[in-house]
């Protein structure tokens, strides 16, 4: 516990207090952050835990509502955030978007692209359509937000580009362009940590799982069920497991890690589906989550 206040402390995946000290004075960016409700994304939950830790966060969303939204969120509970509303598939808003942000908060410390979108479904029922507007959110604005972020993180010394997968870019899913284009996001991330390492600037990817988040919210409680069942820890993960691996990757104990890409699923990609089975066919009783409801992706 940090002594914050009470009426200021939420919880956040098993800790009861999110608030600390590990980001001080620094500033983060992270994209798809905006919220509607109490069932949150990563992006939002990333952002909350950043401004719990001491950061200014920008709030980067297409919705001004939803960004405008997360940033209540932030202020109730005492922290410091920006909302920034842009189309970041159109460069030049993507541009305007980070410059804005750096102008306003008076620097650039780390960027967290988790803007994203699922697509139409497999392949054979993918438009040309549909997967160009895919990669243009999953791939292409990332590297646009990335690349308006290059200047304000050389300015400041160096910092942290931290860009969020999925599981569906190493294992079929019949994910079609969404699974394309996050194995696309893993390819960018090495190169940019290649190319930008003299600069100070980290590069890493994480690679979420099963999380139980709006975009992964389907098949119901069976849903549910089976996806706790499928990782080795038999938990379900949420928005905020996520959130305290970027917490790491965008803070000062990460410096010696780059171009990396860290799955952050309890264990699914670490094992066959075959090995699985029993727990599928017969889970565990008295297992998930201690802090709320059992069990989803990205």
């Amino acid at each position: 516990m940090s002594g914050t206040p009470e009426n200021q402390s939420f919880e956040v995946g098993g800790h009861a207090d999110g608030h600390g000290t590990r980001l001080p004075g620094k500033t983060v960016l992270v994209t798809g952050a905006g919220s509607s409700g109490d069932f949150l994304g990563t992006g939002a939950a990333t952002a909350i835990l950043m401004a719990a830790q001491g950061a200014t966060v920008g709030i980067l969303d297409i919705s001004g509502e939803r960004a405008e939204h997360t940033v209540r969120r932030i202020e109730e509970s005492g922290g410091r955030a920006i909302a920034l509303t842009a189309d970041i598939t159109d460069e030049e808003a993507a541009r305007a978007a980070v410059d804005d942000f750096a102008d306003r908060a008076g620097r650039l410390d780390a960027l967290v692209n988790n803007a994203g979108i699922s697509g139409e479904g497999g392949i054979a029922a993918t438009t040309r359509a549909g997967w160009d507007r895919v990669f243009a959110l999953n791939v292409t604005a990332a590297m646009q937000v990335a690349r308006a972020a290059h200047p304000h993180l050389v300015r400041g010394g160096g910092g942290s580009v931290v860009n969020v997968s999925s599981i569906a870019a190493v294992r079929g899913f019949g994910s079609g362009a969404y699974g394309a284009s996050k194995g696309a996001l893993q390819s960018l991330t090495i190169d940019l940590a290649y190319s930008w390492g003299r600069d100070n600037i980290r590069v890493n990817c994480l690679v979420p799982g099963h999380l139980h988040t709006p975009i992964g919210d389907h098949g119901g409680e069976e849903g549910r069920r089976m996806r706790r069942a499928a990782n080795l820890l038999g938990v379900e993960g949420t928005a905020w497991d996520l959130a305290w691996a970027v917490l790491f990757l965008a803070g000062a104990e990460s410096r010696w890690i780059t171009g990396a890409v860290i799955p952050v699923d309890a264990g699914t990609t670490a094992v066959t589906a075959l090995a699985m089975l029993p727990h599928l066919a017969e889970p565990r009783q008295g297992t998930g989550n201690p802090h709320g409801p059992p069990g989803t992706a990205e």
